[in-house]
């Protein structure tokens, strides 16, 4: 168990061996924000338990990699509130979700999900913030967001591709996604249920639902491209879902079709 911050070195047990179980329980201690830097390792399970568990504590945990975290049943689940950031983290080859996060205000930042049995990404709360991470060739849904007024992208946006259903999937309210790249996945590039939210700039191209399938309430559209998508292009309708310009698909329609 890790109380206070630590750098893993090659004597730590969990980076010598497979663990049979959970590889790594964080409960801080105080209230001084930590800590826990990879530097390098990795953490081998055995299908079973979650490679990375923060269940509390502090004033919260930045994981920071590089590194990664395999083969476990979870790769890193932090569901309290207690991570306030995580960066540069590979999950791969966990038997469920690569990452399952919960809280306000923390922040996602070039991290990957790489075949993972269920979700690459699964995060949910308010006010946190995912940006410049990839999710490939999951068994389910590359991203899944949930809650409020999440920032998605930015200027390195997110990428999901080769994902067995979604690329993405995104419910809640006030969210914000931009420049996501959603490539070959098994269902729409994008799936999305949001209201008083936006998506702008997304790039949809060889999914086999539609690039885009959206529904909501004050929900703005805007410079979005679908391309060569198995079941059309962009579909984005409700309460007052609003065409911000720019966007490009053979099928298009956002409100009413697309100029």
């Amino acid at each position: 168990m890790l109380v206070s911050s630590r750098t893993l070195g090659d004597r730590d047990p969990i980076t010598q061996h497979a663990c049979d179980g959970t590889g790594l329980i964080v409960d801080l201690r105080g209230d001084a924000p930590a800590e826990l830097s990879l530097a390098g390792r990795a953490l081998e399970g055995s299908g079973q338990g979650i490679g990375i568990q923060v269940t509390g504590g502090g004033g919260g945990l930045h994981l920071k990699g590089p590194g990664a975290v395999r083969a476990f049943g979870v790769g890193i689940q932090a569901l309290t509130g207690a991570l306030v950031a995580a960066s540069d983290v590979l999950a791969a080859e966990n038997h469920g979700d690569g990452f399952q996060v919960a809280g306000a205000g923390y922040v996602i930042t070039r991290c990957e999900a790489v075949r993972n049995g269920h979700d690459g990404f699964q995060l949910r709360g308010r006010d946190f913030r995912v940006e410049g991470n990839r999710a490939l060739e999951n068994g389910r849904r590359g991203f899944v967001i949930a809650g409020r007024d999440a920032v998605v992208g930015g200027a390195a946006g997110n990428e999901a591709a080769g994902n067995g259903r979604d690329g993405l999937a995104v419910h809640g309210s006030g969210h914000a996604v931009e420049g996501a790249q959603a490539t070959a996945n098994g269902g729409p590039g994008m799936r999305a249920h949001v209201v008083e939210g936006k998506i702008k700039a997304l790039v949809a191209v060889g999914n086999r639902g539609k690039g885009l399938r959206a529904a909501g309430r004050d929900l703005l559209v805007s410079d979005s491209q679908a391309q060569e998508n198995r079941r059309g292009g962009i579909d984005a309708h409700g309460t007052t879902v609003r065409d911000g310009g720019g966007n490009r698909a053979r099928d298009c329609r956002v409100g009413r079709p697309c100029k």
